[in-house]
Formats: C-alpha cells, structure tokens, sequence
C-alpha cells in the first residue's frame, strides 16, 4: 500500500530541513501528538545530512479483529538518512518498525525548494504479509501514519512558519 503527501511550507528550505533533526522540536512534537517515552537513539545534523535514530510509544485504537497485532501502546523505531544541498533541495530516505507488529514501514521524502518556501513530497510504503488480515492490517496502519503524518506536518508548520 503506497501513500503519497505533499507538505507545503512558506518557510525557509534549510530551516525546515533543521527543523528535522532538531531534538527539542522532535520531542515538543510527539508530546504534542500524544506519544509517550520518546528517545533519541542516534542524532547527527550537518547542513547537508542528517542521521536519526529515534523511539517512541503511540497509542492505537485498533478495532477488535486487529487487537491480536496492535496493543493499546505500540513502540515505534524509526530511523531516517537525509543528504542534500543547502538552500535547493534534500532526499531522505526512512523506516518505521512497530515492535511485534508484521508490517514494514519504509519511504521517502523530496524536499525541494519553491518560489515560497519549500515542498516535502512524501511517499510511504506499508506492506505485511499475512494472509487474510495483513490487507486490513496494512491498511489500518496506513491510516493511522497518514493521520500522524498530516499532524505532524502541521505542527512542523507552525514551528518554521510562526
């Protein structure tokens, strides 16, 4: 299952990509979306790159035939590598791993500049493999990141755009 998202900011393209890897903004951010025991394994930002390595716990009100895959709280870990050009454009490449849950999570983002600012165009892969319910599962998942997602991009917004 392939989602796609475009992020539009009217903010600066080095300030966004900062904005990334900063690590009071990334542990304001889940706390304001409600996870829980974040913690940042791996953090290493340059104006060109950036490594993260990152955990957090998030709620899932999964409905009851997916409860045997998702509990109540779900850790996640994700890790994302970025490289790119200041002041024109940067790739990153990422993947998120639900602990004990058999799907795989794995993307990628283009943020590239704008005559207003800048653009992150997002695409996500979800997959399980589980016969019958990985569909529902897969999209159940795919729900819930691109609720995530669009939550935190907007919060993401109101930090560089404020």
């Amino acid at each position: 299952m392939e989602i796609k998202v475009s992020h539009h900011y009217n903010a600066d393209i080095d300030k966004v990509f900062k904005s990334f890897g900063d690590a009071e903004t990334l542990a304001e951010k889940f706390a304001a979306l409600g996870a829980r025991n974040f913690k940042i394994n791996q953090l290493s930002l340059s104006d060109a790159s950036l490594e993260l390595s990152m955990q957090r716990e998030v709620p899932a009100d999964a409905p009851k035939m997916l409860k045997k895959f998702l509990a109540e709280w779900n850790t996640l870990e994700q890790t994302e590598s970025w490289t790119g050009q200041p002041g024109e454009n940067y790739v990153g490449k990422f993947s998120v791993d639900i602990k004990g849950v058999p799907v795989t999570i794995q993307g990628r983002c283009d943020l590239k500049k704008t005559d207003t600012g800048c653009v992150n165009e997002v695409t996500v892969n979800i997959d399980c493999g589980i016969p019958l319910v990985g569909k529902k599962l897969a999209a159940f998942v795919a729900e819930s990141s691109e609720g995530s997602m669009d939550a935190e991009y907007r919060y993401i917004k109101s930090v560089v755009e404020g």
